[in-house]
């Protein structure tokens, strides 16, 4: 390790998992040395911005051998700050690869190694309050509090479909997001200290409908941001970037309907999200973004080798990729299909990136904990869909 350790500890307490979304939150740069004396060497994670772009494991690399240390349930770690150098073979961002990586423990795919260490609850149980995928920051936005509110365990704090135009940060306590199906509610994440409740659109003046549930799973105080404040911020942003924002609460709607849609048993062939009246294009990597103005797009992620949609996209929704959003769709983890009848505008990502940059940190906050959201929702629906295909044989 380099002389700039920052950060040290047993794995015990703190795990693969936890720092990942730790070095996420603090956008850490640098490299994370691991060792374990029941495994066959030492591992590093190099880090950019708080997303892992290298690991190293044994002859293992890249995902193989990052995915390999979910199972150390003991060992020592070091984070050293320095410059991320060398190749880039990690380009999923931090929230799918915790989901992914839980997901091969649970399943047994993952070797555990530690003494004495016992599996706890079943695979699968992504429902067990204790396997919820859990958003957590550091709070520090109090200047932003109008005032605080509390609600006792088994309140409903928003309930999808109802108009709201309020967010809460949560300052103790935690809640569960979930979502309705035709077969009773899912849940789909837990927020925790520093994460907020109410969606993106909530910024605007008018009133929108709400996409999810809250529901306090213990008694949970809250602080209500002012909205003339945030509203401010977001009505001085350009139409561009006002319009990729909106977009991401279109995704997080569509994705959501996607799993209540999974959940329930419905519409879950291919096949059932093409109309007739749609010409899809043959599908293609984006590099650059662009902004619909008329026609459709599809977000289509590959899955049981089977092409899945997950999104559809309309007027004014963005496709393709930008620097400061990353949530496991396109140009990496996912392709876009277009109608005949697209028409659409290039975005200039350097102004976006500028925009983004100049963001208040309350800002920055509330996009990155809707990128989490729609990641979340993303893994969620991917592990219903595989539940229920059988895997193609290819002997």
């Amino acid at each position: 390790m380099g002389k700039n350790v920052v950060l040290s500890g047993n794995l015990h307490f703190l795990g693969i998992p936890e720092l990942l979304q730790l070095l996420a939150t603090n956008s850490s740069t640098g490299v994370l040395g691991l060792t374990n004396s029941h495994a066959w060497g030492p591992a590093s994670v190099t880090f950019l911005e708080g997303n892992p772009i290298h690991a190293v494991y044994g002859s293992a690399n890249g995902l193989e051998a990052l995915y390999a240390l979910f199972g150390w349930a003991t060992g020592h770690f070091e984070f050293s700050r320095e410059k991320a150098t060398g190749e880039r073979t990690i380009r999923a961002n931090h929230m799918e690869i915790v989901l992914d990586g839980l997901r091969m423990l649970d399943e047994g795919l993952t070797k555990r190694l530690g003494p004495g260490w016992e599996e706890k609850g079943r695979p699968g149980q992504m429902d067990n309050p204790l396997k919820l995928p859990l958003i957590k920051k550091s709070i520090s936005h109090y200047a932003y509090m109008a005032t605080e509110e509390e609600f006792p365990k088994g309140a409903t704090i928003i309930k999808e479909g109802e108009f709201g135009n309020w967010i809460w940060m949560v300052l103790r306590g935690t809640a569960d997001m979930s979502k309705k199906t035709i077969a009773g509610p899912t849940k789909i994440l837990r927020v925790g200290e520093g994460a907020f409740i109410g969606n993106i659109s909530s910024m605007m003046t008018t009133g929108h409908r709400r996409i999810t549930t809250f529901t306090a799973n213990e008694t949970i105080r809250l602080g209500v941001l002012d909205p003339a404040t945030i509203y401010a911020g977001y009505s001085s942003l350009s139409s561009e970037f006002r319009s990729v924002l909106i977009s991401l609460d279109n995704r997080f709607r569509e994705i959501t309907e996607r799993l209540s849609e999974i959940y329930s048993g419905i519409n879950a062939r291919e096949e059932a999200f093409f109309t007739p009246k749609i010409q899809t294009g043959k599908g293609k990597r984006i590099e650059d973004p662009f902004l619909i103005l008329k026609g459709n797009a599809k977000i289509i992620k590959e899955m049981q080798d089977q092409n899945f949609p997950l999104i559809n996209l309309h007027e004014d929704d963005f496709f393709g990729p930008l620097p400061f959003l990353e949530m496991g769709h396109e140009p990496i983890s996912a392709s876009v299909l277009f109608s005949a009848d697209l028409k659409s505008i290039a975005l200039d990502p350097d102004n976006l990136q500028g925009e983004y940059d100049r963001l208040s940190n309350i800002l920055k906050n509330i996009i990155d904990f809707s990128l989490n959201c729609i990641t979340i929702a993303t893994m969620r629906v991917q592990q219903l869909y595989m539940q229920g295909q059988p895997r193609r044989d290819h002997s």
